[in-house]
């Protein structure tokens, strides 16, 4: 194995080229080659000076999904103590009050399933209450909303990346334990593995004293041509899904475990893990077979090599695994930037590339990819969703102001539509990831929403639109809030204020039109 210097003298230029060109202040980047792992920081963890070293920490996002995952499969190795825990276990059957879903398949799922995503729950995380809300939620209330959410496929029939299946998962882990799934990781992972620079969570980080070797999050403004910070994604109630903060160097010992198929992880632990479950629809990446979904982990073929690997990203952070178990080969890169990834994949197939000796005229350019600009993309985006509307367009039936008001959902909780500027508005900014709502008319009763988020000040168009009850009054209003189901709505019912002679408040909602 070559020393530091020497292996990341060959790819300094593409590094350094890679998070300038792609706006990445800084990244972080360890490679597992046999037992050795190599390891160095690029650029900044924080403006304006402070550098990013291979024991800066990042937020490695979904990484954490492969932790949990792991540490899943000592439960269900245990069993003397824990015979009931296996793969094929319902987690009904573990979590008999608080896991059920929406129609009969409740008694269905298994821990698999839920790991591999294939529950025919869909993401759905602006359900989930942060850390702004009233009631913020906790894994065990993200699980017990879980009743009210619409299922959008029938089970182990697709591949839909749900998120709060992972919080499930950390619900279950710490019922059966009775411990944090930080303290249960730290017993089981990543302290065996001497992964002492790992924390589950911000305030881990705190308790732990190691603030100093936070990296900050950044984003990139196109129009100014600057960075502007972004707040940490504080996201307890997202556990597991999320929330791992750890180094390069720590990931890199997690990887090597992997690769070699070590303890604390058992050889049928490993292969499980490893195991595909599930058929990734995507399109394939140039060069590489259709992905398939195991445990926390995708697996692929690249020019007929073995990939191992999985992605993470949250609100300034952007994170990959990747490892060839048959090259004994592994890598991982953390950034600090909404737009690591695209940095990411640059230095990480070019790494690939080489290590396989891949030709030139089979590699494929990076820097040829670009984001759509954002305001072609707006024009696209209204066309497509009302291609038929009319012209003039239909009226409003009420007057804009009576379409303000509150509303409310079981398992999304309350949104309220407010008017200002003689528009129709909607302040998220009690959910995981804070995000307002501008209501544009198209025709009739029907909107177009523009979401923006708060933090990452990324944009996106949906459908929304009110519903009318028999006598005229607006009854319900839905907005799309499932990523890729930008027509299917979710659907709030008012909620009417009155105060009786007596002073006290009375919430009253109307009834479901038939």
């Amino acid at each position: 194995m070559s020393s530091v210097d020497e292996f990341f003298s060959r790819y300094d230029d593409l590094i350094t080229d890679a998070i300038n060109r792609y706006h990445v202040p800084g990244i972080s980047i360890a490679v597992v080659d046999g037992e050795s792992i190599l390891a160095r920081g690029y650029g900044l963890a924080r403006f304006p000076d402070v550098k990013s070293t291979a024991q800066t920490l990042f937020n490695g996002a979904s990484l954490t999904k492969a932790l949990v995952a792991a540490s899943i499969s000592l439960l269900v190795d245990d069993d003397e103590c824990r015979p009931e825990v296996q793969w094929s276990t319902p987690v009904s059957q573990l979590l008999r009050e608080d896991f059920v879903l929406s129609d009969s398949r409740t008694d269905l799922v298994t821990i698999e399933d839920i790991l591999s995503h294939r529950t025919g729950l869909p993401d759905q995380d602006d359900a989930c209450m942060g850390i702004h809300a009233e009631q913020p939620d906790t894994p065990r209330s993200v699980t017990r909303k879980l009743r009210y959410l619409p299922l959008t496929a029938p089970l182990r029939t697709s591949f839909q990346y749900c998120n709060m299946m992972y919080v499930v998962a950390v619900h279950l882990v710490e019922t059966l334990t009775g411990l944090s799934m930080g303290d249960y990781l730290r017993r089981t992972i990543s302290g065996p593995l001497g992964m002492s620079n790992s924390h589950l969570g911000h305030d881990e980080v705190i308790t732990h004293g190691a603030l100093d070797e936070l990296a900050k999050g950044y984003g990139w403004d196109d129009d100014k041509l600057e960075y502007f910070e972004i707040d940490w994604p504080i996201q307890p109630e997202a556990v597991g899904a999320g929330e791992i903060i750890s180094t390069a160097t720590d990931f890199a010992c997690f990887l090597r475990c992997m690769i070699h198929k070590t303890m604390p992880i058992s050889a049928e632990g490993h292969d499980e893990l490893v195991k595909p479950r599930t058929i990734v629809p995507e399109r394939p990446s140039p060069f590489r077979s259709q992905q398939l979904y195991a445990l926390g982990w995708l697996t692929s073929t690249y020019h007929g090599e073995s990939i191992i690997d999985h992605s993470g990203g949250t609100s300034g952070f952007g994170s990959h695994m990747i490892y060839l178990p048959k090259q004994h080969w592994g890598l991982v890169i953390l950034g600090n930037a909404m737009e690591s990834s695209r940095a990411i994949n640059k230095i990480m197939w070019t790494m690939v590339d080489d290590l396989l000796r891949v030709p030139k005229e089979k590699r494929f350019d990076w820097d040829r990819h670009r984001v759509e600009d954002w305001t072609e993309w707006r024009l696209k985006a209204y066309k497509e969703l009302y291609p038929k509307t009319p012209n003039p367009p239909i009226p409003l039936t009420l007057p804009l102001p009576a379409y303000a008001g509150s509303y409310q959902h079981k398992g999304y909780g309350a949104l309220t539509v407010n008017m200002r500027d003689a528009k129709l508005e909607i302040d998220a900014m009690d959910r995981t990831y804070r995000f307002k709502l501008f209501l544009t008319h198209i025709s009739g009763e029907f909107f177009v929403a523009e979401r923006r988020d708060v933090d990452s000040r990324d944009k996106e168009i949906v459908q929304a639109a009110f519903r009318l009850n028999v006598d005229g009054a607006v009854a319900y209003f839905g907005v799309a809030l499932i990523p890729g189901r930008d027509k299917e709505l979710i659907w709030f019912r008012r909620v009417l204020r009155q105060v009786p002679r007596a002073g006290f408040e009375v919430l009253l909602t109307e009834p479901r039109p038939s």
